[in-house]
This record gives C-alpha cells, structure tokens and sequence, in this order.
C-alpha cells in the first residue's frame, strides 16, 4: 500500500517532531476509527496525515519546510501530481481553522484535535493551559466534539486519581 511505503519514507523527519512518527500513528488511527472515508478521496487523506507534520516541530517549519519535503516523498511514492498538489496547499494551512476546507483537511483537522486528547498528548497540552472548551468548538464535525468531551472527561478524572 502507498501510504505504508509512503510512512516509511516520512519516518526520519517525523522522528524529529515532539510526539514523533507516534502522533501520526494515533492520529491516522483516529481517523481511521471515527470516520467513513470515502474511497475516492482515501489516499489523499492518509498522504495528508502522514505528512501534515513533516517539515519540523513548530508551525513555521511545518508550514515552510513540510510542503516540499512532501511533495518530494510523494513523488518517489507514485502519488498522482493532483493528490500532491492538493496535499501540499493543506500541510501549508493545517494548524488553522478553514471557513470551506475538503473533506479530507476536515478529517486531518479533527484527527489532529483529537489526538491532543490522548493519554500521550494531554498532559503536554494541559501543561500549556489550553483551553479545551476551545479546542472541542474549533472542530467540524459534532461527532469529533463528542468524542473530545468525553476524552476530556476521562483525563480529567485520570489526572486528579
């Protein structure tokens, strides 16, 4: 499979990342559990959760940095010039919230929300005072946003244990 090889290729520069090529995996697995994805638009999801982070450990070098890097992967994949070009104009915007984004950067976004949520995450986030409320609202789909409030309420109750 394409974004089995293609994750292969982006280990190194995830690796480098925060949370490293780990966060890609919870939020691929994320996706992959709490949402349909549509069969057309299957590729371009994966290909955009594996690379959305790729260009280094801040938003700047992952909107400088990432695009070309992944355009570069992409390629050395097989992955159409279409499904490239669209995945790198998102790995440019992931981290903001779009007013009409595809389907494919929503599922990236929520994916990415939700994994903040996660045992591995949480603490690092809470630690920064986020405000999750915010975080919860911010996302597109009502599903996501209940599946946040209730992650939010189990780290709650794991952190005052």
């Amino acid at each position: 499979m394409m974004e089995n090889k293609l994750l292969k290729l982006a280990r190194p520069y995830l690796e480098k990342n925060d949370f490293g090529v780990e966060h890609t995996r919870r939020v691929l697995t994320l996706a992959q559990s709490h949402f349909s994805i549509p069969n057309d638009i299957m590729d371009e999801v994966f290909a955009l959760i594996i690379l959305h982070d790729i260009g280094g450990s801040s938003i700047k070098e992952q909107y400088e940095r990432g695009p070309k890097i992944a355009e570069k992967l992409m390629k050395k994949v097989g992955y159409s010039e279409q499904i490239t070009k669209e995945v790198c104009n998102m790995i440019k915007r992931h981290h903001e919230k779009l007013e009409d984004p595809s389907k494919s950067f929503k599922i990236l976004y929520d994916s990415d929300q939700l994994a903040k949520f996660s045992k591995e995450e949480f603490q690092y986030y809470d630690l920064k005072n986020i405000d999750w409320n915010r975080v919860i609202n911010s996302m597109y789909f009502n599903s996501s946003k209940v599946i946040a409030r209730k992650s939010l309420k189990a780290r709650t109750i794991d952190t005052i244990k």
